[in-house]
């Protein structure tokens, strides 16, 4: 993976919930909104998940304990790697999977939090999976991921064995709304990009039990899709035991993130 420049890594967007960023009415197009920070403007913008971040470095005692004995770091061929991704995101819009800004996001996340246990609702083929997966080699953890569509789901299988990833990564074919139920959990990153208007229904089925406190629930398409999610949307900047910001690495589209207190 190449390292960003100064230049790339202060194009971090931050969208608070009462102001996102714009769409033209008329085209359902976003708006040139584009800023250029400087470093000092950047920090003080980008304050409120530096401090997520930061709060959520501590990885939880019962994930720690889970995680423990996990499978260790496959070594595997940087070129082949780079080819398969560089395949997957060239076809990505044909399966909505997310942009290569926001796969590497989601690595550098799962990192950063120590992520031990992770689920991913709404798997495409396997783009974001590979993503956090090559992040989880790193912290020892795992990533449960469920697909409801056959094409898809064969896909994503295909491609995590690729990556070298099949010993971290449990694909589950399957309708997420039903599955989650199915799972014991508890997990300590969440990150939700299957159907938009069923975020509250997955919400429920993961808070309390099985998300862990200390935990990250990360939501896609919070910005260009955000009406079909209004309700979601809505309640989590309100619900007292999580801390949320919505934010944009690719400057167009961004995620929903939310924090959840390690005490209520």
């Amino acid at each position: 993976m190449q390292h960003p420049s100064d230049s790339q890594i202060w194009e971090l967007s931050i969208v608070s919930q009462s102001s996102r960023i714009p769409f033209d009415q008329t085209g359902g197009k976003r708006m040139k909104t584009r800023q250029q920070f400087s470093r000092r403007e950047f920090f003080k913008t980008t304050g409120g998940v530096l401090s997520l971040l930061a709060v959520a470095t501590h990885v939880p005692s019962a994930i720690a304990g889970a995680a423990e004995g996990g499978p260790p770091p496959v070594e595997r061929d940087p070129a082949q790697l780079k080819r398969l991704l560089d395949e997957m995101d060239a076809k990505g819009y044909q399966f909505w999977s997310v942009p290569r800004k926001d796969g590497e996001f989601l690595h550098l996340l799962v990192k950063a939090t120590r992520a031990r246990n992770v689920l991913e609702l709404g798997t495409s083929h396997g783009f974001s999976a590979i993503w956090m997966g090559l992040g989880l080699e790193e912290t020892g953890g795992r990533l449960t991921t469920i697909e409801i569509d056959r094409e898809r789901y064969d896909l994503a299988r295909r491609h995590v064995s690729e990556a070298g990833l099949s010993q971290r990564v449990t694909c589950i074919k399957g309708d997420a709304h039903v599955e989650v139920a199915k799972l014991e959990g508890p997990f300590d990153f969440v990150f939700m990009d299957a159907d938009k208007e069923g975020q509250m229904d997955y919400f429920k089925k993961l808070f309390p039990k099985k998300l862990v406190p200390g935990g990250i629930l990360l939501v896609h398409n919070a910005i260009r899709q955000a009406n079909s999610m209004k309700d979601y949307l809505d309640m989590i900047p309100k619900h007292p035991d999580f801390d949320t910001v919505t934010l944009s690495v690719t400057m167009d589209d961004g995620f929903c993130l939310s924090y959840r207190h390690r005490i209520s």
